[in-house]
């Protein structure tokens, strides 16, 4: 789906409603409320006098008709919603041409105020053309060095915009030194971009680069560009003034690449400033501060209660990394925890500077009784991942990858939990009670992600298996079959990330069944006893996360929300947008306590279970349940177009094994060893 440039065709969105566009798309952040810190009156003494906006302008360039590239465009949407958290009013542009570039830049001129924070950032490819960086738009032609400087935009021009405001701060951040393959068919063109000092006009000015000037930075493997990744990871570290935040995304790129990419910056910046609203605030107010008092603040700082599910969440990222920045950012936040020890040797095995403060321990507050069913091993020592030997039990947490084609597993630990609904879930229906206790005897390897689009097309190319067109939807508000729709082609676009749809379970246990001869593993669905205890992950609520708010979702899941507005008008929906209107990447939002990702929104998972109408007789060991309706099988977890009643983990619901629906996936599985 093609969208158009024209800038008077935008919509307006918040931020957490971007969605990656195919084409030349784009979205733009709703520009409205104060979103900003308080500004220093140099009369008062330091005291806020005026409310200081914050407004950022995020590019990201991916759809190159020449080179393109795998990161910016979701560079970019990660990078807004970080902002959005610290407090900034974003215009988002995606994919954007030489119009759409322009005339972003023009509109982002106008929305910077004077005494406020300006921020620019811009992903994709940027070249060195005559001492000037210019940087790219998607549909830019190489045909001539004239062309280049014509129809692209300079970074020179866009800080000259950005100092014209008189902004206390402003920051230019170019994650554009990509090496260019038409730099070598021009003469004038140089590798990588150019210095752009900030003189006495630019004062309060912080620009940074990907790589120092004249090198070129890497596109990244994952989800981001090697840079923005660690940025992104610096933006929610504690402590986040704007020295320190690019001084451990400097530490991260370096370590990566052994030393080939060194992010370089320049600055002019007078005083401090922090990304952190509440941080900068207080930087402001404590100038003035004795010493002492500050030191005193400080410590207490380090000893703040931390909540035990977070600190596992986070650990679960970080625990395989091999940069020291990482576990640097876990210390600041989690330095009383049990992990902090380890995490402290493996900081400083990596050459990171362990902040001394971390040193202090931390008091851990117990969440609530009723979000713990079980007590959950501390995890291992990071590993890599690995194809799992015969008779060996891959330690909790451990990585799994049986063969090329085969999804990426993470090793479960056994346990016990309660299934199902008790009185205390409002939201219960029949079908979910008895609640009753389950026990999970042996360890189980499932997956860290549904199953991709790419990865069953993989599949279906080898073995030819034949998919009739037909697929159910709810979209529009009513339940219908679209005989066009298919797994390629669900009714919306997808991309290979995406979790395949459109699938029955028939189709669901013939791939599983292509990934046994492929792995000589025997691959399968989850039972639901298991799906349930792995939706949980040691937690007893309707979510694994410890957030109530209906409007916190939108941070852990892809649901119907103020995204799906626009396919299903008037549908029940949760009061957030987390970006997509249909299915998301997988791996877009955090993973479980167990390190699994999207077990609730996103696409409803096949189960192995025959369909049975509530737990009567259902068995305390977690087994598939076989007898019953089995031409119905069970599906678990909720979608993207899944209401609130319905994105819990003790929601079921079923479907005939032949039927296949737009928002209906599965998710591979295996016992261990």
């Amino acid at each position: 789906m093609a969208i158009s440039n024209d800038i008077h065709r935008m919509w307006l969105r918040p931020v957490s409603a971007i969605r990656r566009c195919i084409g030349v798309g784009f979205a733009l952040l709703t520009l409205l409320g104060t979103g900003g810190v308080p500004a220093q009156d140099s009369n008062s003494g330091g005291r806020p006098a005026v409310q200081e906006t914050r407004v950022a302008l995020i590019i990201g360039n991916s759809d190159y008709k020449s080179a393109p590239l795998e990161n910016p465009a979701n560079d970019a949407a990660d990078l807004a919603n970080a902002l959005e958290k610290q407090g900034f009013k974003v215009l988002v542009r995606e994919n954007v041409g030489e119009r759409g570039l322009k005339e972003a830049v023009e509109v982002f001129a106008k929305h910077l105020k004077q005494g406020g924070i300006g921020l620019f950032f811009f992903a994709g490819h940027g070249i060195q053309l005559k001492d000037q960086n210019f940087l790219l738009p998607v549909d830019v032609g190489f045909d001539s060095e004239a062309d280049i400087s014509f129809k692209s935009i300079s970074a020179e021009y866009v800080l000259s915009r950005m100092a014209e405001a008189g902004n206390r701060i402003n920051v230019v951040i170019l994650d554009a030194c990509r090496n260019n393959p038409f730099q070598q068919a021009r003469k004038n063109v140089s590798k990588g971009l150019g210095v752009m000092n900030v003189g006495r006009a630019e004062k309060g000015t912080f620009i940074a680069y990907a790589t120092s000037p004249g090198a070129t930075a890497a596109d990244g493997s994952g989800r981001n560009g090697l840079y923005t990744k660690h940025l992104l990871r610096s933006l929610e570290t504690r402590d986040s003034d704007i020295d320190k935040v690019f001084g451990r995304v400097r530490t991260g790129v370096v370590q990566d690449t052994g030393g080939e990419q060194v992010p370089w910056t320049s600055s002019s910046v007078v005083g401090s400033f922090y990304f952190d609203v509440a941080e900068d605030v207080a930087a402001m107010r404590g100038a003035t501060q004795p010493l002492a008092a500050r030191h005193e603040a400080a410590a207490e700082a380090a000893t703040a209660p931390y909540d035990p599910v977070q600190e596992r969440a986070y650990w679960d990222r970080i625990k395989e990394s091999r940069v020291a920045a990482d576990f640097v950012g876990y210390l600041e936040k989690f330095s009383g925890a049990p992990r902090a020890a380890y995490a402290r040797w493996m900081a400083t095995k990596y050459g990171g500077v362990v902040p001394a403060a971390a040193a202090r321990p931390a008091p851990v507050v117990a969440p609530a009784p009723e979000r713990l069913a079980l007590a959950m091993p501390s995890p291992p020592p990071p590993v890599p991942a690995v194809s799992a030997v015969s008779g060996a039990i891959p330690s909790p947490g451990t990585l799994i990858h049986d063969c090329p084609e085969c999804p990426e597993l993470v090793a479960v630990p056994p346990g016990e939990y309660t299934m199902g609904s008790g009185p205390k879930e409002k939201l219960r229906e029949p079908d979910e009670e008895p609640a009753h206790r389950v026990r999970i005897a042996a360890s189980i390897a499932v997956g860290k992600y549904e199953v991709t689009r790419g990865q069953y097309a993989a599949f279906v190319k080898e073995t030819g298996r034949e998919h009739k067109p037909g697929c159910h939807s709810t979209r529009g508000g009513f339940f219908h079959k679209n005989p066009k729709a298919t797994w390629q082609s669900p009714g919306f676009d997808q991309k290979d990330d995406d979790p395949v749809v459109c699938v029955s379970w028939d189709d669901a246990q013939a791939y599983l069944a292509w990934l046994g001869k492929k792995s000589a593993k025997q691959y399968r669905l989850l039972n639901e006893s298991e799906w349930e205890y792995v939706a949980r992950a040691g937690t007893t609520g309707s979510q694994h996360w410890t957030d109530a708010d209906q409007a916190a979702t939108c941070r852990y899941a892809s649901v119907a929300d103020t995204s799906f507005k626009s396919v299903s008008p008037g549908a029940p929906m949760f009061p957030c947008s987390d970006g997509f209107a249909f299915t998301a990447p997988v791996g877009r939002f955090p993973a479980n306590p167990f390190g699994i990702h999207d077990m609730l929104g996103n696409a409803w998972e096949w189960a192995e279970d025959c369909w049975n109408e509530g737990y009567a007789g259902a068995p305390a060991l977690a087994t598939p349940r076989l007898t019953g309706s089995c031409t119905e099988r069970v599906f678990r977890g909720g979608a993207w177009n899944s209401a609130p009643s319905t994105v819990r983990a003790a929601y079921r619901d079923r479907g005939s094994k032949d039927e296949r629906h737009d928002n209906l996936g599965f998710r591979a599985a295996r016992s261990l060893p």
